[in-house]
């Protein structure tokens, strides 16, 4: 099966935000050295040797680089919140021509980082003042795409498709212009080239066949990492939001530098990796005393409460504007445009045939962000 682009609808009925650039990833020529008294001290053919690995197996990345002369260089390591992580060497003089420094995985506090996407600075100083700086998020990284192709192997239960570069991924399935239903990738680095997610169909409450329905959609959203951008992985210890909260102090943040070039930015790029993520919600009945799994039986009518219970959540919801859209069987029943938590609303079942039915809850902000929750209730018609 091959993926096709949904439509858009406007923003007051935003089910899917998509940033889309016709654009192509910016590359920055790297300076050739030059032994001349006069060359100005640069920093040039920064790389490293491969884009992902495994710390907790005592595998390390180095990061390679040239000096136009001689220079006291430093290198750090920082996260994508471009909070320090590492400082690999510190005011170390290296002469003109390259070098290599090497990070094990690890943090100041000598602990393997969690799984998740790292970029290298440089900076050098010679003896006569001059500086050079290399900061790959001031010229690379952010560039929002698309992908409109892409394999469905519903046996296997995998979606499979394929990166240019490394890439931070969003993967989305709904019903077209209604329901959105599942995010299977939520904002995740992902290496260049062919990536394989695992996914058996269903709704984020696992109550819907996406395959069963016949105007399903998948949305395949993301933007690049900056240049030297390393992806980590085989730390099965603590996510990385647990690990960020769990840091007894807070880290020093990258230098802020301005942009060195015009390209089009997600606005995803720079968003926290703690707060730019789906927020979870729930779905309860307050005129039935039943746990979760229960599935209420109703007739006529029944409020509906839609809530969002974790305080970091809510606080991340109720700094900005939001949207509540409710859907019975994916098809679109009611909205609350300027939406408010807990939010109370009554249903009217009356038109609604008598047998089980599953009432779906989106909340939706103008930046992208999503909850998603769903329950089963029974209607039944009473003479």
């Amino acid at each position: 099966m091959f993926l096709k682009r949904p439509r858009v609808p406007i923003l007051a009925r935003l089910f899917w935000f998509i940033v889309l650039a016709a654009i192509a990833p910016v590359s920055v020529g790297q300076q050739p050295p030059d032994a001349s008294p006069s060359q100005s001290l640069s920093i040039y053919d920064v790389s490293i040797l491969k884009g992902s690995f495994d710390p907790s197996r005592g595998e390390g990345v180095e990061l390679s680089y040239g000096l136009s002369r001689t220079a006291k260089v430093t290198a750090r390591v920082f996260d994508p919140d471009r909070d320090l992580i590492r400082v690999l060497s510190e005011n170390v003089e290296q002469g003109q021509g390259l070098h290599q420094v090497t990070w094990d995985g690890k943090d100041l506090d000598g602990q393997i980082v969690p799984n998740e996407a790292y970029f290298f600075t440089l900076e050098a100083a010679d003896a006569g003042g001059a500086q050079a700086v290399y900061d790959p998020i001031t010229f690379s990284g952010g560039e929002p795409f698309e992908i409109t192709e892409g394999r469905v192997d519903r046996e296997g239960g995998t979606l499979s498709y394929r990166l240019s570069v490394p890439s931070r991924v969003n993967v989305r399935a709904g019903v077209a212009s209604s329901a959105l239903l599942r995010t299977l990738v939520d904002w995740e680095p992902r290496v260049a080239g062919a990536i394989t997610e695992y996914w058996n169909g269903k709704d984020q409450d696992d109550l819907i066949d996406l395959w069963e329905l016949e105007d399903h959609k998948i949305v395949i959203s993301y933007f690049t990492l900056p240049e030297t951008s390393v992806i980590t992985y085989g730390n099965d210890a603590a996510d990385y939001r647990t690990y960020k909260r769990g840091l007894s102090t807070p880290r020093p943040k990258k230098a802020d530098r301005p942009m060195a070039n015009q390209r089009r930015i997600s606005p995803h790029f720079l968003a926290s990796r703690l707060d730019d993520r789906q927020l979870a919600a729930t779905l309860s009945f307050p005129e039935f005393d039943t746990p979760e799994e229960a599935i209420p039986e109703v007739n006529g009518s029944v409020v509906v409460r839609v809530d969002v219970p974790s305080q970091k959540d809510r606080a991340i919801l109720l700094g900005q504007r939001f949207e509540i859209i409710l859907f019975i069987d994916t098809v679109y029943y009611a909205e609350e445009e300027r939406g408010y938590i807990p939010f109370n609303y009554p249903l009217d079942l009356s038109g609604v045939p008598e047998g089980e039915h599953v009432l779906t809850a989106n909340i939706i902000t103008p930046n992208g962000q999503f909850a998603i929750a769903s329950r089963k209730l029974s209607v039944v018609k009473q003479p």
